[in-house]
């Protein structure tokens, strides 16, 4: 019994607490919930119940502690990534400048920070520098084209959308809407073939131009790779923390999985991982197209399902399976 106790002695402001602090363990007992099954969960200052790692996954307190701490560590790290940031607290956009202002501008440079690459800006008496959105625009494209969308950001454009449809005509101006968004999310799920992946690819290819942080993956070969370096917890980070921390990641083919099979329990708290670290930095934006329903997904993990539910009020699109709007088979016949 004393060896639990000290198992179990969270700090005060650790995020995942027992309902009843002081109450005795028993032998049996889940050293987390200490029995009850519940526990309180506090996120972003905001306090919620949820089921006990117990229940849900029958995971070791070990297990719970590394997913909990390696979030807490992402969330400091992303803190001052964003010391730097482009905006005030009142949002008001901050006016970078060319590190050398009276540098003739050649062709082709470009015009913002005249071929230098970064720019500079005084905020409260402090010098800032930051790369410039033309060197942006190229890292992220860079890193598009390793992932293999590079060419598809030119095919999939909102122009090259069809829409004969009502539905795709809802679909699009859904799309348009949301890139006037600020703190949402944009969720597009169900029938194969009918555009969601184009769909999505117009949106990531607008918030480049703007020279927005942006990152592609699918998700059956980045569950892959993340899972094959999970004993490798220095790889693991370099891995997982820029789909933690990048402006806009876009998820293809969330939660895929071979016909009727449930996504793994490794998979399923990577996702969380993920999920939830861009829930609580709310001005992380996340797009995701796949099979699944937001439903389906809540079945498969209630909290990663319901923090999507959430943050995609407003654009979360579900077309319904039918045939007919498969595009790809129409573009064979």
């Amino acid at each position: 019994m004393e060896m639990y106790s000290k198992c179990v002695d969270f700090p005060s402001d650790f995020p995942i607490q027992p309902i009843h602090p002081d109450k005795v363990i028993k032998e049996g007992d889940c050293p987390i919930c200490r029995g009850d099954g519940i526990v309180k969960v506090f996120e972003n200052g905001v306090q919620h119940y949820a089921s006990c790692i117990c229940n849900k996954h029958n995971e070791q307190l070990g297990k719970a502690v590394e997913i909990v701490e390696r979030i807490r560590k992402r969330q400091k790290e992303y803190q001052k990534q964003r010391e730097c940031e482009l905006h005030t607290n009142d949002e008001k956009e901050i006016k970078y400048m060319p590190i050398h202002p009276d540098k003739e501008i050649k062709e082709g440079d470009c015009t913002i920070c005249g071929g230098m690459g970064v720019v500079r800006a005084v905020i409260n008496g402090v010098e800032y520098f930051d790369n410039c959105i033309c060197t942006k625009k190229e890292i992220a494209m860079n890193q598009l084209k390793l992932s293999g969308i590079a060419e598809s950001i030119e095919k999939y454009t909102f122009d090259k959308f069809q829409t004969p449809e009502e539905w795709q005509q809802k679909l699009k101006q859904k799309a348009l809407h949301f890139l006037q968004e600020k703190n949402k999310w944009f969720f597009v799920g169900g029938q194969v073939g009918c555009g969601k992946t184009h769909i999505c690819t117009a949106i990531l290819a607008e918030f480049l131009k703007k020279g927005i942080s942006v990152r592609y993956v699918i998700w059956t070969n980045e569950i892959v790779r993340l899972k094959a370096n999970k004993m490798d917890d220095e790889n693991y980070q370099r891995m997982i923390n820029p789909l933690l921390t990048t402006q806009v990641l876009y998820i293809d083919d969330f939660f895929k999985t071979e016909k009727d099979k449930r996504p793994s329990e490794a998979d399923i708290r990577t996702a969380f991982e993920i999920i939830n670290y861009r829930y609580v930095n709310s001005n992380l934006i996340t797009i995701f197209s796949t099979e699944k329903t937001v439903d389906d997904i809540i079945d498969i993990d209630e909290a990663i399902g319901s923090r999507i539910h959430e943050k995609t009020k407003g654009y979360r699109n579900v077309i319904l399976k039918d045939e007919g709007r498969n595009w790809r088979l129409r573009e064979e016949k």
